[in-house]
C-alpha cells in the first residue's frame, strides 16, 4: 500500500513538474505556431489537464479562445481562424512574400519596429521566416519573438516559421511557444510552402523527414511550391571548403537528391538562412553575382534580419536586410532588390533594413 501510494505521489510529482505553469499547447492545425492559416478551428490542450476550465479561459482570453470543454484527452479550448488570402493584396494581382532569417537578438528590439514599419508599405500576402527566430534562452526572449510574429499577424500578415540551430540552444522554450510540429506543410492562396528542420544532429533532414518531404513534393502538381529550410543547400563558393571559417555551414545528408527532386518538381525557389549574407545558386551549385535571370529553381540565401552580418561568399555587400519575392500567376518575377537604382534588379541582394551606401551603378 506504501509503495503505490508513493508511485501516484511521485507520478503527481512529475506531472505538475512538466506541466507547470500551466500552457496551452497549439495541438490542431499541425502548422506550426504562427502559421495559423487554414480553415475551421484551432484546438489547444493544456498543460495540466486537471486545472479548472477558468484558468485556461484566463490564460487563452488573448488569443481569442473559447469553448472550453473536458473530452476524453483533456481540457481543451477552439477558436475560429480566418481562411487564408486567396488574392493577393495587390490589385495588379502580384503574390509578394517577404523572406527573413536569423532573427535580432534580444536588445534589438529597434530592428524588430524598422521591419513592422517597412512591412506597412511593403504589404506581403505572408512571411517565411527560416530559423534562428531567437538568440536568447528564457521566457520573455521567447515571448518577445512571438509577440513580434503576432504583430504581423493582427497587421494581417500571416508568418510561416521553421526552427534553425540555435533553437536548439533553448530548445524547451522554442517548442512551449511554437510547438512540437517543426517540419509542416502549408497553402497560402496558389502556394505550397514546405517548411523543414535541417537541424537533425548537424545539418540534415531525418529519414522520415526526407521521405514526408518526398511525398508532399509528389502531391503539389499545379500550385507554386516554396521550400525553406536553415541551412542552404550549396557551398559558400567554388573555392569554399567545410563551413567557410565557421560561418558556412550547408545541408548534409541526402543532399543531392534533395536537390534532384526540386529540380524534377519544378520548386520555384528554396529559401535558407544561417550564413548571414545574401547568395544565390543555381541547381548547378553556381554562387549567380553575375545575373538574377536563370532558369530551374533558384536556391536562396537572405542575410540576417538583426544579428552579426557576414561576408560568406564573394559577393562584397553585408548588411541587415530581409527579401521580397514576387509572382504572377506562379512564376517568380523577381527576388532581388535594385541597389544602384538604375532600374534593374542587382543580383543576390535583398533589401536592406537600414540605409547603406548605395551602389554605383553597374558596380557589384
Amino acid at each position: 500500500m506504501y509503495r503505490t501510494l508513493l508511485a501516484i505521489l511521485l507520478t503527481l510529482a512529475a506531472l505538475v513538474a512538466v506541466g507547470w505553469p500551466p500552457r496551452a499547447r497549439i495541438d490542431r492545425p499541425a502548422l506550426g505556431l504562427p502559421a495559423e492559416t487554414t480553415q475551421g478551428a484551432l484546438e489547444a490542450t493544456l498543460s495540466l489537464p486537471f486545472c479548472p476550465p477558468e484558468d485556461l479561459k484566463r490564460r487563452m482570453v488573448t488569443k481569442g479562445f473559447k469553448d472550453v470543454a473536458w473530452t476524453w484527452q483533456g481540457l481543451r479550448a477552439r477558436r475560429s481562424i480566418t481562411a487564408p488570402a486567396l488574392k493577393p493584396k495587390d490589385p495588379s494581382g502580384l503574390w509578394k512574400v517577404v523572406h527573413i532569417a536569423d532573427l535580432p537578438p534580444p536588445g534589438r528590439d529597434d530592428l524588430l519596429k524598422a521591419f513592422l514599419a517597412q512591412m506597412v508599405g511593403v504589404r506581403p500576402d505572408f512571411i517565411l521566416a527560416t530559423g534562428d527566430l531567437g538568440y536568447g534562452d528564457s521566457a520573455a526572449d521567447w515571448d518577445r519573438i512571438e509577440g513580434f510574429f503576432r504583430d504581423l499577424e493582427a497587421m494581417g500578415i500571416p508568418v510561416v516559421s521553421c526552427p534553425g540551430n540555435h533553437e536548439r540552444k533553448a530548445w524547451i522554450q522554442y517548442l512551449r511557444h511554437f510547438g512540437p510540429i517543426t517540419w509542416h506543410r502549408v497553402e497560402i492562396g496558389p502556394f505550397t510552402i514546405l517548411s523543414l528542420d535541417s537541424e537533425h544532429g548537424r545539418d540534415q533532414l531525418t529519414p522520415a523527414q526526407f521521405g514526408w518531404f518526398q511525398r508532399e513534393l509528389e502531391a503539389t502538381r499545379g500550385r507554386t511550391v516554396l521550400v525553406q529550410l536553415h541551412h542552404p543547400l550549396f557551398k559558400s563558393d567554388a573555392a569554399s571548403q567545410g563551413e567557410a571559417k565557421g560561418s558556412g555551414g550547408i545541408l548534409g545528408a541526402k543532399r543531392d537528391e534533395f536537390i534532384r527532386l526540386c529540380q524534377l518538381n519544378g520548386v520555384a525557389a528554396v529559401l535558407s538562412g544561417h550564413w548571414h549574407s545574401d547568395a544565390v545558386f543555381d541547381v548547378r551549385g553556381r554562387l549567380r553575382n553575375d545575373t538574377c535571370d536563370f532558369g530551374g529553381t533558384k536556391f536562396i540565401v537572405t542575410t540576417t534580419l538583426g544579428n552579426d552580418t557576414r561576408k560568406v561568399t564573394r559577393w562584397p555587400l553585408a548588411y541587415h536586410g530581409y527579401r521580397v519575392l514576387t509572382f504572377r500567376e506562379g512564376a517568380l518575377l523577381s527576388y532581388t532588390a535594385d541597389l544602384d537604382g538604375d532600374g534593374q534588379p542587382d543580383p543576390i541582394a535583398s533589401e536592406p533594413l537600414l540605409p547603406i551606401a548605395p551602389l554605383k551603378a553597374g558596380g557589384h
